[in-house]
């Protein structure tokens, strides 16, 4: 399978393409005038991305993550209407609100789009339109390289005459993140969808397996974004309110690398709302953080599993240059790395490991300004290793290491003396996203594994908690399963919106026009239950727990 890069351009489109065929790169999609995502074969050298006057900037694509964990609890899973307590308002406008007019793009591993829960009334889909990025069965879409698009013409066919042909989700959690949002109830009142009227585009992400252990799935960023792109697309041709659910997330962060998604200007208009899991990264050992002073050297010990590669991010602050080296197990040190300009690349060998390593130095890196080191290890194999930080030219000294989302690597490979804080999902942090880590309901508490805010809040990086742990909702094969994480939360919260923004078109015109992520997200954390024993906002829960009611209610006050 081809290996892909996110670029940054400027100029005009026709001049970058004579030199894409030039240095042979042939397969390409403008995402918009300043982002292109580029396939090439695995033998690809990046170096010729130098001699491109008009790429700025360039990064290989990096690996994504479910936010939604499988659970198999059925016996003591919740409902998602059940969490929120939509059961309970009383017969009210506010209760009887369904979702209808507003679109949820879901972003995932596809959908079961035969299942009856996904098929209203008169028998037409929930599903305007279905991108499966895997799939040879039809033409992709316009402007686009692979997999079949379908319309939903073609889905209510299929699903007249029964074809399951079309897109299969094998894994389940985009059919389980549908569940929680739009479900008819039809299988289960009981676990009818907070959002049944509410409709959907889906796009089934392109899976890959082995990047660092055997067997594990991860998607990429590239296709990611271009999943975003066509989003955007459909957008422009339903003029209706879409929110995004990213139910995937990203390595975690601490700083706000947000350039990508805002080369997308259309994310920024009326009409579309932005909704991330935080990351269930909270209790997985994934984060380092640390302080080096200049010319001081600080070693970091770091388990392997059994992983097969393996890749560390160490990010330092704006006014800092830090020099980076590995050590393995057996003593063997690799190439120090310091501060270069030309944003350099440097290979080596660990030969008594038989392991191979990489470290690219990225200074300031484009959006943040920041300081990048990514360190990738192959072939690599259980046992303690060091990663060394020198203070090279500091004032700050602040610096934090992350490796990779716990299941996407062995349950052992691990920093020895982690930080729990600082572990949102990078497209978390944007300002423009509402981030929603997971609650508890059963133990009224924060789930553990809900990744957490820095110790200073900056800008809400995390926004609210949301119910998240084994929500039962719809799987594979017409069946139930629960879910934990949060990519459940997001879910919720998308539908919650639904209602929100249903209510908000239904007052007036105007509101209509009014529909972005800030307002929404400030009356979510507006309305949302605090414990007393806390002060907000919190690391571990934001600005509070979702309160649908309450948030409804203050929006009813401000309109």
């Amino acid at each position: 399978m081809p290996i892909s890069y996110n670029l940054i351009y400027t100029g005009r489109t026709e001049t970058l393409i004579d030199d894409f065929l030039k240095n042979n790169i042939t397969q390409y999609i403008f995402l918009n005038d300043l982002l292109i995502v580029v396939y090439v074969e695995e033998d690809f050298n990046e170096d010729l991305f130098k001699n491109i006057d008009q790429v700025v900037w360039w990064e290989k694509s990096y690996s994504m993550s479910s936010l939604i964990e499988i659970t198999d609890n059925i016996a003591q899973g919740e409902s998602a209407l059940q969490t929120i307590n939509i059961p309970y308002m009383g017969s009210t406008l506010y209760s009887n609100l369904d979702g209808e007019g507003v679109v949820i793009a879901l972003i995932d591993s596809g959908i079961d789009y035969l299942n009856q829960d996904f098929i209203n009334e008169d028998g037409t889909s929930k599903i305007l339109y279905l991108w499966d990025q895997e799939s040879d069965y039809g033409s992709p879409p316009e402007g686009f390289l692979f997999g079949s698009e379908f319309t939903r013409e073609q889905i209510n066919e299929a699903i007249l005459s029964g074809d399951q042909n079309l897109s299969k989700d094998e894994i389940g959690t985009g059919t389980m993140s549908a569940g929680i949002m739009v479900s008819e109830g039809k299988n289960n009142p009981s676990y009818r969808g907070i959002a049944p009227k509410a409709e959907l585009i889906v796009v089934k992400l392109r899976s890959y397996r082995d990047l660092f252990r055997e067997g594990r799935i991860n998607y990429k960023n590239t296709d990611f974004l271009v999943a975003i792109s066509y989003v955007i697309q459909k957008f422009k041709e339903i003029l209706r309110p879409v929110i995004i659910n990213f139910t995937l997330g990203t390595m975690s962060g601490r700083e706000n690398d947000h350039t990508l998604l805002n080369t997308f200007n259309e994310l920024k208009k009326s009409g579309f709302i932005l909704v991330s899991g935080a990351g269930n990264q909270g209790n997985t050992d994934i984060h380092y953080s640390g302080n080096v002073s200049n010319g001081e050297s600080v070693d970091i010990a770091f388990q392997v599993g059994d992983d097969k590669n393996l890749d560390i991010v160490v990010e330092g602050t704006e006014v800092d240059k830090l020099g980076v080296a590995v050590i393995s197990p057996l003593g063997e040190i690799s190439t120090t790395v310091f501060y270069s300009p030309n944003f350099e690349t440097f290979t080596g060998r660990f030969n008594l490991e038989d392991v191979d390593y990489s470290i690219s130095y990225n200074y300031p890196l484009i959006g943040t300004a920041s300081l990048q080191v990514i360190v990738n290890l192959e072939n690599i194999h259980s046992g303690i290793w060091t990663l060394r930080i020198i203070g090279e030219d500091v004032i700050s000294g602040e610096f934090n290491a992350y490796l990779p989302n716990k299941n996407l690597i062995s349950k052992d490979t691990r920093f020895i003396d982690s930080d729990s804080r600082a572990t949102i999902t990078r497209y978390g942090l944007m300002r423009e996203v509402i981030t929603v880590g997971t609650y508890n309901t059963k133990y009224n508490s924060i789930w553990i594994g809900s990744s957490k805010a820095p110790d200073v809040i900056r800008d809400s990086i995390l926004d609210i908690v949301a119910p998240g742990v084994d929500i039962i909702s719809n799987y594979l094969d017409n069946a139930f399963n629960t879910a934990t994480g949060t990519g459940v939360s997001s879910s919720i919260v998308c539908a919650v919106i639904s209602l929100l923004i249903e209510f908000i078109m239904a007052q007036s015109e105007l509101y209509r026009l009014s529909i972005y992520s800030e307002p929404i997200k400030t009356y979510l954390m507006l309305g949302a239950t605090q414990k007393g024993i806390y002060s907000y906002p919190n690391i571990s829960y934001g600005y509070g727990v979702l309160n649908y009611e309450n948030t409804l209610n203050i929006i009813s006050e401000n309109l």
